[in-house]
């Protein structure tokens, strides 16, 4: 299957890499005007996401996008959730929380196939010394306990990848194809 995986800044060939790809996930801070160009093919193809802490609100919705945060879908035989934001470090702004309500969210959050986050969970692709770029401890915790086989996460650049137990951890800056 390939995924176009968009995320954190504008894609200039967006257009190409979308006609590719079998479906979308697109893990935050973008907003319609990222979307230019393909808004009306959107509907052709599965698209999925989670909003970052730099999001237009509702832009998700406006463009037909499936919401994951919180939420858990079936396609294609594989189970599909999210959770958006990153860790609280200012007052004010888009999708922030603390460990505590990341703990609290995530509880009962049952195991998925494929994830998508705006931050790498803790240790996962973190910039050190980066407290703005430093993933979730609680996020860690539930990916520990209930691995997903994929996780799509944004928020920071550049675009990395690593495998972690059983799990495949896609960070991306802009957009990539990605096979899986």
């Amino acid at each position: 299957m390939k995924v176009l995986h968009y995320s954190d800044q504008s894609e200039p060939d967006l257009n190409q890499l979308f006609l590719q790809a079998d479906v979308l996930f697109t893990t935050g801070d973008l907003a319609i005007s990222d979307f230019s160009g393909i808004e009306n093919q959107l509907k052709t193809k599965p698209c999925f996401g989670v909003y970052g802490n730099h999001c237009t609100p509702g832009y998700l919705e406006t463009l037909g996008i499936i919401n994951l945060h919180l939420q858990v879908y079936q396609w294609n035989n594989l189970l599909l959730g999210g959770y958006q934001g990153c860790l609280r470090y200012k007052a004010k702004g888009g999708p922030q929380f603390t460990e505590d309500e990341a703990a609290q969210d995530l509880q009962n959050f049952p195991q998925l196939d494929i994830l998508l986050l705006h931050a790498a969970p803790y240790g996962l692709l973190d910039t050190p010394g980066d407290e703005v770029h430093t993933g979730s401890q609680a996020v860690r915790q539930y990916v520990d306990t209930r691995p997903p086989k994929y996780i799509f996460c944004g928020h920071d650049s550049p675009s990395a990848q690593l495998s972690y137990n059983q799990t495949k951890v896609f960070r991306t800056h802009q957009a990539q194809l990605l096979e899986i």
